[in-house]
């Protein structure tokens, strides 16, 4: 079984496993902030939890010696220990990152011999008792493989999770998932052992642990969680986005496709925690400039979606066009499609990866618009409900999805 080659100063306190949780930090933190998140768990949280031994696990370029300072100010803190974290270009986007991390950090608790493990972004939103048990107590107490959090929603925020990464799962592996690529989840000894026997022959990659939950048929849950992550994706271009998170979907996708094709219906996934899902309206966003920018893709673009699109597909989109601003409406079942459209071309390579990504960017935008003003006068609880309207869209467009993967040229001209 893969071990982790921690850094020199914590080897020695691999042997202190077998360990009941690991609770590991996916990224560089600032050591005062880490001080001070953990000391709040020396007030009987491994009591309260049910636990007899638990670490922390954080990068090892982490400034200053934490383990030292931690300890000598309360002894019954739960250890602190450094992992090893390669250094990164500072142009490597931060979801890759989070996600070698989080690769590294499975590695330790298979070292440490670990009962469960919790892995938090590097943000500390998560660091507090009542979140840490919110994951681990599901793994613990009620054999569950993996949690993913459900966090609270505004209408106009995660929508590139709400409107393909979501759906998609859920249309793909059958598993009704908020959050698949959650940067908090809680894993199991045979969940966190899946992730690491997978990070050894897929370097590079995003982690997906809940396709692998799924794949694996072990038991996957979800838990109300009242934290809000800042946004990632604010100073990357859209393109780049899409092409890392979409792609990388893409890419699970093609790897699994023997197992995706025999799965019909997704399935409800049990959500815990006491505290209830809130929502919120968000910040109003107008939709002309992403309409405007549909306009020209749909100008300059017409060449690369001939190759990705079948023609009933590309009529569709000339007549939404002609719209009025105030009209433009893309249908749920044209939007599922192109997105299955185009992971076929991911797989075939129709045209260079990165190019067909910003071929996918104004389309993305024009459902979006769509979406914005379909909703903006609405409810939050009503957004809620839209977002299961399109996964359900996704559902129903899947024997599409089928056909076009088994027999490509069927719908080409």
């Amino acid at each position: 079984m893969p071990k982790s080659d921690l850094a020199d100063e914590t080897k020695a306190e691999t042997q202190v496993g077998p360990v009941d949780l690991l609770i590991g930090i996916s990224g560089a933190v600032n050591a005062n902030d880490l001080r001070e998140h953990v000391k709040d768990f020396a007030n009987g949280f491994q009591e309260r939890a049910g636990i007899s031994s638990a670490v922390f696990a954080y990068p090892g370029d982490t400034e200053g010696d934490v383990d030292a300072a931690v300890h000598d100010a309360r002894p019954d803190t739960p250890r602190l220990m450094a992992y090893p974290l390669a250094a990164s270009d500072p142009t490597t986007l931060p979801w890759i990152i989070s996600s070698n991390a989080q690769k590294a950090i499975c590695s330790l608790a298979v070292s440490l011999d670990a009962k469960a493990c919790v892995i938090l972004r590097s943000d500390l939103a998560m660091l507090g008792v009542e979140q840490v048990q919110l994951l681990a107590h599901p793994i613990l107490e009620k054999q569950c493989d993996l949690v993913l959090p459900v966090y609270p929603s505004r209408k106009f925020e995660a929508l590139l999770n709400h409107s393909i990464l979501a759906p998609l799962a859920r249309a793909l592996y059958g598993a009704r998932v908020r959050h698949p690529l959650a940067p908090d989840f809680g894993c199991s000894t045979r969940m966190f052992q899946k992730l690491t026997e997978l990070s050894a022959v897929s370097e590079g990659a995003l982690l997906w642990p809940a396709t692998h939950a799924a794949i694996s048929s072990y038991q996957l849950c979800q838990t109300n969680v009242n934290v809000q992550h800042a946004a990632q994706t604010e100073r990357v271009e859209l393109s780049a986005v899409l092409s890392s998170l979409v792609g990388s979907a893409f890419a699970e996708m093609d790897k699994y496709a023997a197992y995706w094709q025999r799965v019909r219906n997704s399935q409800p996934t049990s959500i815990s925690g006491s505290i209830a899902q809130q929502v919120s309206d968000g910040d109003p966003v107008d939709a002309k400039p992403m309409i405007d920018s549909f306009q020209l893709g749909s100008r300059n673009l017409q060449e690369v979606w001939g190759l990705v699109l079948p023609p009933v597909t590309l009529l569709e989109l000339k007549k939404l066009t002609r719209c009025a601003p105030e009209s433009f409406h893309m249908p749920d079942g044209l939007w599922a499609r192109i997105v299955y459209d185009f992971a076929l071309a991911h797989r075939l390579r129709t045209i260079n990866r990165g190019h067909l990504m910003g071929a996918l960017t104004p389309l993305y935008l024009g459902w979006v618009a769509s979406y914005v003003q379909e909703i903006a006068t609405r409810s939050a609880i009503a957004a809620e409900q839209r977002f299961e309207q399109l996964a359900k869209a996704y559902e129903d467009e899947k024997p599409y999805l089928v056909s076009r993967w088994r027999w490509p040229d069927r719908f080409n001209p």
